[in-house]
């Protein structure tokens, strides 16, 4: 069953400038307090939403648009506790698997980040990444350059992300050291996908 997101707001009251000098990386989230639905449809727009022209928020090589982009809820108003799925078209959530995953991922995390199994909310960017190394093989470095791209995309999608959230008030840190195979065993991701980052949102407790 699908959840409907509300339509994202396209004019904040906060400038870039302000955003990006307010940017920081929050590693300690409020116990008490959730990420609201209208929070995480914002969240999820400036991740990968379809903007005005009909192409996404973040740009993309040869506009293949090879993220997905999962959430992990954990306490999130008007969603239930499981992964899902964001659909752009529709900008609604699709249900993939119930119960709280949060947990998971903080097992699948290098070293010792409680903040993945804290954060009311966290993301998870997947690539089609043999998709992109098939798409561009034939530029060089063969076989990395599509890899490459799907990089640099998960990068402005995290900056995108990282920017809403310090507009609407909410921690945001970036997960980049996590067990690559056990994240995508856990996610149940099929061959030829790949897990390039977590996100990990609240309200900060400091």
């Amino acid at each position: 069953m699908d959840t409907r997101l509300p339509s994202p707001s396209t004019s904040g009251e906060v400038s870039v400038e302000a955003a990006i000098a307010d940017r920081r990386s929050c590693r300690s989230f409020a116990a008490d307090r959730q990420v609201s639905l209208d929070q995480l449809s914002q969240i999820l727009w400036a991740a990968q939403g379809i903007t005005g022209d009909g192409r996404r928020a973040a740009p993309s090589a040869g506009s293949l648009h090879p993220l997905h982009v999962l959430v992990a809820a954990g306490a999130v108003g008007g969603v239930e506790q499981g992964l899902h799925r964001y659909r752009p078209g529709p900008h609604s959530l699709a249900l993939v698997a119930e119960g709280d995953h949060r947990p998971v991922l903080e097992r699948c995390a290098l070293d010792d980040q409680p903040w993945v199994g804290q954060a009311p909310l966290v993301l998870v960017v997947v690539a089609e990444m043999s998709a992109m190394v098939e798409h561009f093989r034939d530029q060089s470095p063969p076989g990395q350059r599509g890899r490459r791209y799907a990089q640099i995309e998960t990068g402005a999608v995290a900056e995108n992300v990282h920017l809403q959230a310090a507009a609407l008030g909410l921690g945001c840190v970036v997960v980049a050291g996590f067990d690559d195979a056990a994240l995508a065993t856990a996610l149940r991701l099929p061959t030829g996908q790949e897990p390039t980052t977590m996100l990990a949102f609240g309200p900060s407790a400091g």
